[in-house]
């Protein structure tokens, strides 16, 4: 999945954590349960950073800044640091180590780039929501 789609979801996951210290676990998970699905990814990491600035500029222009709401956000992108990484030539794809990543689960299958319609529809939802609920 993209950044700003992991980011939406993981701070929607945060957010209904029951407190502080689990929303982190919520976050990953989100990651987690994302990148099994088919989906497409940019091919820009341009635009990757682009979308994932964007979503964090709406969550804090729109007061959804709670310290559960980040925390899911920001632990929902931390796996992806292994596929920059893995984009820019440092790490091989065998020494990925997040599940959905590597060969211990199967990341989902590629999807047409009609996904990424799909994938700003729900997270604009996911920020909508939190945005409106001041989360």
């Amino acid at each position: 999945m993209c950044l700003f789609t992991h980011i939406a979801a993981g701070a929607l996951a945060g957010s209904v954590a029951p407190n502080p210290f689990v929303a982190p676990l919520f976050g990953l998970g989100s990651h987690f349960l994302l990148d099994i699905l088919p989906h497409y990814d940019f091919e820009s990491m341009k635009m990757e950073i682009f979308f994932a600035l964007a979503a964090f500029a709406i969550l804090i222009a729109g007061g959804a800044t709670s310290s559960m709401v980040m925390l899911g956000a920001i632990f929902a992108i931390v796996p992806d640091f292994e596929n920059l990484l893995w984009r820019i030539g440092k790490i091989r794809h065998e020494q990925k180590i997040f599940p959905g990543h590597n060969w211990l689960v199967a990341h989902g299958r590629l999807a047409g780039k009609m996904n990424l319609a799909c994938q700003f529809i729900l997270s604009a939802a996911a920020l909508a929501y939190l945005v409106r609920g001041i989360a």
